[in-house]
């Protein structure tokens, strides 16, 4: 077998496994978890568009930050 087979079916695996993770999260952490990714991404983006990063998009970075932290609520109590 190639290696991009084994590399596609290494990659639907792991896939499958994320969705099945997912299901089992709360409305709340789904949503923060999609936030804090399109938040890095488009922070990502400004900086190798510009090479430079709005406040605007640092306070974007943060409310995400801290909404992800509330979602899972891994903080020492």
């Amino acid at each position: 077998m190639s290696k991009q087979v084994d590399w596609h079916k290494a990659r639907v695996k792991k896939q499958m496994k994320t969705q099945k993770v997912l299901k089992q999260m709360s409305v709340e952490q789904r949503e923060a978890i999609e936030e804090i990714q399109k938040s890095v991404a488009q922070c990502i983006e400004m900086i190798k568009d510009c090479n430079d990063l709005y406040m605007s998009d640092v306070a974007k970075l943060e409310s995400s930050w801290h909404s992800l932290r509330w979602a899972f609520e891994v903080d020492d109590i």
